[in-house]
């Protein structure tokens, strides 16, 4: 497994079109660490995606929207946002990340995580905050053999699950 992080371009239309579509023929209704790339022109997602490196979104700040690669085939995105708020962190989460449902239970994920976890290092961030929900096993596995601790559980009201929160140290 050699894994290639890259920023999406325009080029990529069909290869994310592709991602998309895979996910909703699982029966998923959204993509994690997409970023918006299903309700807007693929264009202004790529242009937003590149443009929010350097110049930070209100909410966001610098964010980091990667896709992932296994030599030439598209296997996950991964989400990086180094500047949130407090409050945010503990809502969002610092990373997310999404596999390809034809490639999970290979190790993709702990991979792409680890990955986000240098590039947050290089940030100076001195930990990184994660969420799942508790039915997610596999998630939370990820999580945790990245080194992430439980640091609490709360009720999502909006899906009626049970969220939990992960902390991994950086430094």
């Amino acid at each position: 497994m050699e894994l290639s992080f890259r920023l999406p371009d325009i080029n990529d239309d069909n290869l994310l079109k592709d991602y998309v579509r895979e996910h909703h023929l699982n029966g998923e209704t959204s993509v994690s660490a997409s970023r918006g790339l299903c309700h807007m022109p693929f264009g202004e997602w790529v242009k937003q995606i590149n443009k929010n490196t350097t110049f930070p979104q209100e909410i966001w700040g610098k964010t980091y929207t990667y896709l992932c690669f296994d030599c030439d085939k598209l296997i996950g995105l991964l989400d990086i946002r180094c500047e949130l708020s407090e409050n945010d962190r503990w809502i969002y989460g610092d990373i997310g990340y999404s596999v390809c449902p034809a490639e999970r239970r290979k190790g993709y994920a702990t991979k792409m995580l680890a990955f986000a976890v240098d590039v947050c290092r290089e940030h100076k961030m001195k930990n990184v905050i994660l969420g799942c929900y508790k039915d997610n096993i596999a998630s939370a596995r990820t999580i945790i053999n990245n080194g992430g601790v439980l640091a609490k559980e709360c009720d999502n009201y909006k899906k009626g699950k049970t969220s939990q929160y992960y902390i991994i140290d950086v430094y």
